[in-house]
């Protein structure tokens, strides 16, 4: 796995100087370096925080799985109470911190512990479906409430991709599927906020303000073209709201070209195989699942964020993952790779296991060492 780990670590490597470089010509007209050396430092915390997560053996997750998810749901709870601040109607922020960044870890490490206690049960529906949803309904539940529908979405996703992983029949997870974007379209429904930016992004011509951010980025990937207008000489980034958290991707676009785009791309493709490489060669459930949920929060995340930025989703605002801006995202998306490491530092090729699953990509290799 040693090839393996390298090349994650050199993608993940690419993204964040990308990050830094991008953020450093997007801001530079109106925050100063601050905000550069502030996410400068936080991607400093995130690597250490990577190095301490891969020499630590994963299964000392499993251990502490509990105590990790019971401080999760504490965080969450306490960002809902008087000691949580809101900024622009959302109530996500506590001390300075989301906690719904630390979510994704906790429920991740929850529902792969759960999944591995009743391992043998996982076929059943009341202890694979039921149980591992229950697992996830506090967390969704308060991030939810802060309001945060596009988190919420996202780790509703990572929740039924690691149901199927843990060995829970297909046709088992479709009614809850159904019956949780049923709820969620009823929230929609009943939101006017949301309600707004459903509508700029199924009729654009009648919903100029709902549709600004999402056009202007649109003039930016075409301003860039192929070649980019050069690092630090994009003028369209200035149109963008957000354009150094959600919407860093235009940037990228208009400032580097067509190749540098698709390269982003591509290391999160490079991401995925990665992970999924590490999770078939875990030597247990819980670091197959701990390695897919982890692959899974990261991509589905950047794919959410392309899909916004390119017109493709309604408009959301969710991060593009070790890329856009945000203190607490880079820690634990850097922490998370750490783990991933881990599990990848004691997997093992070729190794027979009981997992319901296949290698979707190759023939393990072989002629490593362990």
């Amino acid at each position: 796995m040693n090839r393996i780990i390298t090349v994650l670590l050199l993608a993940v490597g690419a993204l964040v100087v990308l990050s830094l470089a991008m953020l450093a010509s997007g801001t530079m007209l109106w925050v100063g370096e601050a905000q550069v050396e502030s996410q400068a430092a936080a991607c400093g915390i995130g690597f250490v925080t990577l190095w301490l997560a891969a020499r630590t053996d994963y299964h000392q997750l499993q251990r502490w799985a509990v105590p990790i998810y019971a401080v999760m749901v504490l965080l969450l709870l306490l960002t809902l109470s008087p000691l949580g601040s809101s900024k622009g109607g959302a109530q996500r922020w506590l001390w300075g911190v989301q906690p719904s960044e630390f979510a994704k870890m906790g429920l991740i490490v929850g529902l792969a512990w759960f999944a591995a206690r009743f391992e043998h049960r996982m076929d059943h529906f009341f202890s694979g479906v039921v149980g591992m949803a229950s697992v996830a309904a506090l967390p969704l539940v308060f991030i939810l409430l802060e309001p945060d529908k596009g988190t919420t979405a996202l780790l509703c996703l990572v929740t039924f991709l690691m149901m199927v992983v843990a060995g829970v029949r297909i046709w088992q997870v479709m009614l809850p599927a159904v019956l949780c974007v049923t709820v969620f379209v009823v929230i929609i429904l009943n939101s006017e906020y949301a309600m707004k930016r459903v509508n700029a992004f199924l009729h654009p011509e009648q919903n100029s303000d709902g549709y600004h951010q999402v056009l202007q980025g649109l003039y930016a990937f075409g301003a860039g073209g192929v070649d980019g207008a050069g690092l630090g000489r994009g003028s369209f980034k200035y149109n963008i709201p957000e354009h150094h958290t959600d919407f860093i991707f235009p940037v990228v676009g208009e400032e580097l070209g067509l190749p540098f785009t698709l390269a982003v791309v591509g290391v999160f493709a490079v991401i995925l195989v990665c992970g999924a490489r590490i999770t078939q060669s875990a030597p247990d459930l819980f670091g197959a699942l701990l390695a897919a949920g982890i692959t899974f929060v990261i991509c589905a995340q950047a794919l959410f964020n392309l899909g916004v930025v390119t017109d493709l989703l309604p408009n959301k605002g969710i991060p593009l993952p070790l890329v856009s801006r945000g203190g607490t995202g880079v820690v634990m998306m850097l922490g998370l790779i750490g783990c991933l490491v881990s599990v990848a530092r004691h997997g093992v090729a070729g190794i027979e296991t009981t997992r319901p699953f296949g290698n979707p990509f190759s023939r393990m290799d072989t002629e490593l060492p362990e």
